[in-house]
């Protein structure tokens, strides 16, 4: 009896060892499985696809939803090409005006960034973080797989038709379609990971995107609707956050995150805050634009600026009692560091629903001060006039 206990305990040890050595090898961060300046196989259908993505590249190139600003554009090809290395002259990056939280990769090297991930990360860490995992896709062929598994269940003979057919502004349908294994996340993960330590990005932010998802999903504002893209099509969101915790603390907690970063993004956000929440407001999602108003007031986006949109939100949701918050949001926005000029316009607009015709007039000169080429110029000297 007492061998048979002792080889027990030997057999029961053994077995726990094995377990680790299976957990630490799952933790690893697999290998790409193409070299930088990967070309397409002779094989049909990774020929075919190449030529017909092609096209679709072409359809984006002439979208009108396709953001041209030169300094946004700049930003998020820094960090993409930063992230990818030596697989930087293999990627085309096109930032795409979509108020939704995503960013996809095709097998050709074409990047998509969506304007609604640049209003949901906080720094520049955490934009790298989403680019590396979409370079993570690339690199392991998971597009490729994902078309051979789709055409298996459809007799359409070119998957690529369905992209062209889409407008860019309905790209919800295609990355649903497009949706990967949870296996295939997994990898892209935990190579996204390494692809962003070893480019000097804080791989910690990795988990940090994750909990952004998770917070704004949760929130109180924004629970009571619908669930995001992303978050459909990107399931397990606490389990992710485990692994990748886990797995930055066992090989990268000597990295930590920079100032610079943050600072970097909350720049961008300023320069074009008007154009990413004007989008974000046109969702009609307001529990989420409440949300996101609050991170950006934690983050450093311009008090004026928030407090402009906080107005526009109570505008636009006109609940009960909105047109009062909406007042006060804009009253704090003419008195902040960068006055906005249009909260001025839109004081004016309620005083004269309040039937205060002097006040009103006051604003809408104080409007065309600050703003004297505005658009609506003339339509604001004819209420002056009355």
């Amino acid at each position: 009896m007492k061998i048979k206990r002792q080889w027990l305990i030997f057999v029961m040890g053994l077995s726990l060892v094995v377990a680790i050595e299976t957990i630490i090898a799952a933790t690893l961060a697999p290998e790409p499985k193409i070299p930088p300046g990967y070309q397409p196989q002779e094989a049909e259908t990774e020929k075919g696809l190449w030529l017909e993505l092609s096209e679709y590249e072409v359809a984006i190139r002439q979208s009108a939803l396709l953001v041209k600003n030169r300094a946004i554009n700049d930003y998020v090809r820094k960090a993409a090409c930063i992230v990818a290395g030596d697989y930087c002259n293999d990627i085309r990056v096109y930032v795409i005006r979509n108020p939704n939280f995503n960013a996809s990769m095709t097998a050709n090297g074409v990047m998509q960034v969506w304007t609604g991930l640049l209003v949901r990360v906080s720094s520049e860490d955490e934009l790298a973080a989403v680019l590396g995992h979409e370079l993570a896709h690339y690199t392991q062929l998971h597009t490729l797989a994902r078309v051979r598994a789709i055409r298996k269940k459809m007799a359409s003979a070119s998957i690529i038709d369905l992209f062209i057919g889409l407008p860019l502004g309905q790209l919800s349908a295609l990355s649903s379609l497009m949706s990967f294994s949870r296996e295939q996340e997994e990898e892209a993960d935990l190579l996204g990971v390494r692809f962003m330590a070893e480019s000097g990005y804080d791989p910690s932010a990795a988990a940090r995107v994750w909990e952004m998802i998770v917070a704004e999903e949760e929130s109180a504002f924004a629970k009571s609707e619908e669930p995001g893209m992303f978050s459909k099509t990107h399931p397990g969101a606490a389990d992710r956050i485990v692994t990748l915790k886990n797995f930055v603390d066992e090989f990268y907690s000597e990295v930590t995150p920079t100032p610079e970063s943050r600072q970097r993004h909350v720049d961008i956000l300023n320069q074009f805050y008007p154009m990413l929440m004007e989008d974000q407001l046109d969702t009609n999602r307001f529990g989420r634009t409440h949300h996101l108003l609050k991170t950006h007031r934690e983050i450093g986006v311009e008090t004026g600026l928030i407090d402009f949109f906080t107005g526009e939100m109570y505008r636009q949701r006109k609940a009960e009692g909105d047109l009062e918050l909406a007042q006060k949001s804009y009253q704090l926005a003419v008195k902040s560091k960068n006055p906005i000029a249009e909260a001025y316009r839109n004081l004016g607009y309620i005083k004269l629903k309040q039937k205060q015709p002097a006040q009103a007039a006051e604003d809408f000169r104080r409007y065309l001060e600050l703003k004297p080429n505005a658009n609506d110029r003339a339509m604001i000297e004819f209420y002056l006039e009355e």
